[in-house]
């Protein structure tokens, strides 16, 4: 998530599924984006916040960091 900005219903969609999950099913999402940035693709803040509050409430977050890969490989070529 985060590589291009969310149309309407693409977030009202997403917004659905993750309430749908909440509390019942496990989700994962995998994205290069801070939470503080997803209003920018979702376009509003009062979006991102509740579905990020229902993402991280039962949730086990892993921020991944480092070079990146492809970068690494391109380098050593």
């Amino acid at each position: 998530m985060g590589y291009l900005p969310m149309s309407r219903q693409a977030r009202y969609a997403l917004f659905q599924l993750i309430n749908r999950f909440y509390e019942h099913r496990t989700l994962i999402i995998t994205t290069n984006k801070d939470f503080t940035s997803w209003g920018e693709f979702f376009h509003d803040d009062n979006v991102a916040v509740p579905i990020i509050d229902r993402i991280i409430h039962h949730s086990h977050l892993y921020l991944l960091g480092g070079e990146s890969y492809r970068l690494k490989q391109k380098t050593l070529s």
